[in-house]
């Protein structure tokens, strides 16, 4: 999925339209008219009053027709953000992730990002739509790690009682072997025993690292959301001054550091795993 969801989402987006726009109800029953209509005339089953047309031209004016459904799909923003809100969902499957609270952050997440797209499709000037895509394209990797964030914190939660158990059973096994070591005079048996509790005491000490993370995780998880809220206003803000003024620069430096602090935490998080 990362090589899919790091490509601009503008590319994915117009590809989707179009093949949307072939398939939609509209579309569908337009293709089937004309190609209904072209049969009957080649046949002759056609009223006599519709006799002087031949055959051809209900085809021709059928892809005219097909043509004009198709242009009014690809230059509508609603239509357009419905396509987007459509691709982010296949991308991103928020309906994977059980915890409720971070499920919703990712589906709020996913709405930002679809409007951000709807005003990104009604703007007129060219160079300001430019410029809103290359925002929205970081925009994506803003979301990839967002979505990778998610699905570690939701993996930490159903791993929870199993984690909660070892703690329980380490705490009071760590203290029978600090006993045992204590009073052990087998040199070959204390050492087996410092080994094991050496081993349990790195796992209580990897749990309890994982357990900081996991709240570091959610408040960054927290945090990005309210941020992806800010940048969406602000890119409703946005006017063609803006270019200018070295605002759009600095709001994709925003982004740009918000995607950094996401990898410092999922970073953090697989050092843990892979402890």
């Amino acid at each position: 999925m990362a090589s899919e969801t790091k490509e601009a989402l503008e590319k994915q987006v117009q590809r989707a339209i179009f093949q949307e726009s072939i398939f939609r109800t509209e579309s569908a029953l337009a293709i089937a008219f004309f190609v209904i209509m072209t049969v009957l005339s080649a046949l002759g089953f056609l009223p006599s009053f519709l006799d002087f047309l031949p055959a051809w031209s209900w085809l021709g004016v059928g892809a005219l027709v097909e043509a004009a459904l198709i242009y009014s799909s690809i230059s509508d923003p609603d239509f357009g953000a419905e396509v987007a809100a459509k691709l982010l969902k296949d991308n991103f499957e928020p309906g994977k992730i059980r915890d409720k609270k971070i499920n919703e952050g990712i589906r709020q997440a996913l709405d930002y990002r679809s409007r951000i797209e709807k005003a990104i499709r009604e703007r007129s000037d060219s160079m300001l739509k430019d410029e809103l895509s290359q925002t929205a394209s970081q925009i994506d990797d803003w979301l990839e790690n967002m979505y990778d964030l998610a699905q570690r914190i939701d993996r930490y939660q159903r791993d929870q009682k199993i984690l909660e158990r070892d703690r329980q059973r380490n705490n009071s096994r760590i203290k029978q072997l600090r006993q045992q070591l204590a009073s052990e005079r087998n040199e070959a048996v204390k050492e087996q025993v410092a080994s094991t509790l050496h081993s349990m005491e790195r796992q209580q000490e990897t749990i309890r690292h994982l357990d900081d993370t996991i709240k570091r995780a959610r408040l960054q998880f927290e945090n990005s959301l309210v941020h992806l809220g800010t940048i969406y206003s602000q890119t409703m803000l946005f006017d063609a001054k803006d270019i200018d003024s070295g605002r759009a620069r600095r709001l994709r430096q925003e982004i740009a550091d918000e995607v950094i602090e996401l990898n410092d935490v999922l970073t953090a998080m697989d050092e843990v795993y892979a402890e």
